[in-house]
């Protein structure tokens, strides 16, 4: 319902509005006498003279057949939307491809550094390894020797070179 209600005093009761007066005055047509769809046939309403619509039967007009367009020219050629469909998969593939090439590489060149590092790895632990290279004091070896008697007794000997 979009009109608003009227307005009432505070206290007055509210009638039901929404619901129609089945017993009230009925009401009649802006304009004309009532006339039934059924008793007049179909009605097409085509502008008047003085601007507004007037309402006349469908047997009343006269009947002009309309020329017929001529079809539209067909275009000659691969269909644009095709081609575009067809860049889409060859940029795709060659995408696909550039990435496998590029994993290669990167594989290639992950590995060769490993190597390296490896290799540098390798050396320096020679290097430290080497025994001509050291500098230092005296070496000394300990011998210990342990000689087991009778009923439990051991002497132990400890010489230095």
């Amino acid at each position: 319902m979009n009109a608003p209600l009227p307005f009432r005093p505070p206290g007055e009761p509210v009638p039901d509005w929404p619901a129609p007066d089945l017993y009230g005055p009925v009401q009649q047509p802006l304009s004309g006498a009532v006339e039934l769809a059924a008793e007049r046939g179909p009605v097409v309403y085509i502008p008047g003279a003085h601007g507004g619509f007037v309402a006349v039967r469908r047997e009343d007009l006269p009947t002009i057949h309309a020329p017929v367009p001529a079809p539209a020219p067909v275009r000659s050629g691969v269909d644009p939307h095709a081609q575009r469909l067809a860049a889409k998969g060859v940029l795709s593939a060659g995408a696909g491809v550039g990435a496998y090439f590029a994993a290669g590489a990167a594989a290639i060149v992950v590995d060769s550094l490993v190597q390296v590092l490896i290799a540098a790895g390798v050396a320096v632990g020679v290097a430290v390894a080497a025994p001509g290279r050291r500098r230092g004091g005296d070496t000394f070896v300990t011998h210990h020797h342990v000689s087991n008697r009778w009923f439990g007794r051991s002497h132990t000997h400890i010489r230095n070179r």
